[in-house]
C-alpha cells in the first residue's frame, strides 16, 4: 500500500532517504491529508493499526488526529527507509509537563541516511509543512517559525508555535517508545466525555500561509494576511467544505456519518454561542482541541 499512499499524496516515485527526501515526502504528506478528530466526533474508537488506517486514508482521504496520522506518516517513512521513533509528547503550555499532565500527542523524531535528525509532524494540525531540524534554535518557513528549545532538565525538548496558533507548543522526550505506549492515551482521547476531540469537532490543515479550521460549524483561515471566519449553513455546505478544503471524501464517509457529524457541530455551536457569547456579538473561535 506504500506506492498507493505515495500516489494518493501526489508522488510518483519513493523519495530518497536524505534530507531532501524527508522534507519532499512531509511536505506532500501534510499538503494533502488533514488533521481530523473524526473518530472521536462519530464514537468509532479503533487499535492504531497501521494498515487499517492506510486503508482508510485511501478510501475516505483521512488522515485522523495525532495519534492516527502519525502512525500513518511513521510507516510510510520507515518504508521510505528512514530510522523513526515515536516520542511521548504533551500539547499545552509549557508547565503542564511538570504538573504531572497525560500526555496527549505523538511526536516523530526521524533520522536520514547521513544521519541528520529531523522532528516530523503531520498531526499538530497548524504545525510545520517540512520537518523541523532538532537543534536549538528557530526555524523558519515564509512568514511562520517555530523555536525549539532543549527543556531546563535536559529530559527533552519544547517547540513553541508560531504566532499564528492556537496553542502555545508542545514538549516532547527524548525516549522511542513503542506504538502500544498510546493505546490508553487513544482509548482516553476518543472516548472520555471530558476528551476535547469528544467534545468538538476538528478538522485542520496547514498551508505556506495559512491554517485552516474547521471546528463545530466555523470555518477560519489565519495568517499574515487574513484572519476569516464562517459560520457553515448547513449539511451540504459541511460535505462541500470536508471535500474542496480538506480532501475527505464524504460520499466515502457515507450520508449517515456526515449527518451525525453536522448534528454534532449543530449542537457544539449553538452551546458554544449560548455560553460564550452576548446576542449581538458574533461567536469568537472555540479553544482547539488538545
Amino acid at each position: 500500500m506504500i506506492d498507493e499512499l505515495l500516489k494518493h499524496i501526489g508522488l510518483d516515485h519513493r523519495p530518497g532517504s536524505d534530507a531532501p527526501g524527508l522534507r519532499e515526502v512531509h511536505r506532500a504528506f501534510v499538503s494533502r491529508l488533514a488533521y481530523d478528530g473524526i473518530t472521536a466526533q462519530l464514537g468509532e474508537h479503533a487499535e492504531l493499526d497501521p494498515d487499517r488506517l492506510i486503508l482508510r486514508t485511501l478510501t475516505t482521504g483521512r488522515g485522523g488526529y495525532c495519534f492516527e496520522i502519525n502512525t500513518i506518516l511513521l510507516t510510510l517513512l520507515r518504508a521510505l527507509c528512514f530510522g523513526v521513533e515515536r516520542r511521548e509528547a504533551l500539547v499545552d503550555e509549557r508547565e503542564a509537563h511538570a504538573g504531572g499532565a497525560p500526555i496527549n500527542h505523538l511526536a516523530l523524531v526521524a533520522t536520514t541516511a547521513d544521519g541528520e535528525r529531523f522532528l516530523c509532524d503531520a498531526g499538530w494540525g497548524e504545525g510545520p509543512l517540512e520537518p523541523v531540524p532538532l537543534r536549538a534554535g528557530a526555524h523558519v518557513r515564509g512568514p511562520f517559525s517555530w523555536v525549539l528549545e532543549r527543556e531546563p532538565q535536559d529530559d527533552g525538548w519544547w517547540i513553541t508555535q508560531h504566532r499564528w496558533g492556537s496553542t502555545p507548543g508542545f514538549r516532547f522526550g527524548d525516549d522511542a517508545v513503542p506504538l502500544a505506549t498510546y493505546a490508553p492515551h487513544h482509548l482516553r482521547l476518543a472516548t472520555s466525555a471530558d476528551s476535547s476531540f469528544v467534545k468538538t469537532l476538528v478538522v485542520q490543515q496547514p498551508h505556506d500561509d495559512e491554517v485552516v479550521t474547521l471546528r463545530g460549524r466555523t470555518l477560519s483561515r489565519k495568517g499574515p494576511r487574513r484572519d476569516e471566519r464562517a459560520v457553515l449553513d448547513d449539511e451540504d455546505a459541511l460535505a462541500a467544505t470536508l471535500r474542496d478544503v480538506f480532501g475527505i471524501d464524504p460520499a466515502a464517509l457515507g450520508t449517515e456519518r456526515v449527518a451525525r457529524l453536522w448534528a454534532n457541530a449543530c449542537a457544539q455551536h449553538e452551546a458554544f454561542v449560548r455560553t460564550a457569547c452576548s446576542p449581538a456579538s458574533a461567536p469568537p473561535e472555540p479553544p482547539r482541541p488538545a
